[in-house]
């Protein structure tokens, strides 16, 4: 299995790694000009035999009903060229684009996070949020469980405001 990683960063490098165990070679595809990571990370994706780092832009992912290439843009020579892959996992980061909700008075915390309670609330009272957004565990079954809880929430908020039940 040969799998491509979009990224630059510590997290790109991280699942690079990951990889790197499981999978026969790994292209971290570096999205910008350089990896933005310490020297000892780098070091330690540059033992890797089977990592490759292709300093460029993916511009396509190509397949029919599943991966089969990716077409990268190379940085020094401009050069478009064609990576076989069987998957691609795009790591670009995890600071959630949050300038929205800010505007509408909703409360993050210095990453940009959506701050929230154990019942996925906001501090505007019927608003609720889950997933990435507000910087849980960051992952698929993570943001399901937050999102569940939400849903569940604001259930409740909408019966309490339409009945007049007990405020959940």
């Amino acid at each position: 299995m040969r799998v491509a990683v979009v990224g630059f960063a510590k997290e790109a490098i991280m699942d690079s790694l990951f990889l790197a165990d499981i999978a026969k070679e790994v292209l971290l595809i570096t999205y910008e000009k350089k990896l933005e990571v310490t020297e000892d990370l780098k070091r330690k994706l540059l033992e890797r035999a089977n990592v490759r780092i292709v300093n460029g832009k993916v511009v396509a992912i190509l397949g029919e009903n599943v991966v089969e290439a990716v077409k990268v843009v190379k940085f020094e020579t401009k050069q478009e060229v064609r990576e076989k892959v069987n998957g691609v996992f795009i790591s670009l980061g995890w600071v959630p684009t949050t300038e929205i909700v800010k505007k509408a008075g909703i409360e993050v915390d210095d990453r940009g996070c959506i701050k929230v309670d154990r019942w996925q609330r906001t501090n505007i009272e019927g608003v609720f949020a889950a997933g990435d957004c507000t910087c849980g565990g960051m992952q698929v079954v993570t943001a399901t469980g937050e999102g569940a809880m939400a849903a569940t929430k604001a259930l409740t908020y909408i019966k309490w405001r339409k009945q007049g039940e007990a405020k959940p």
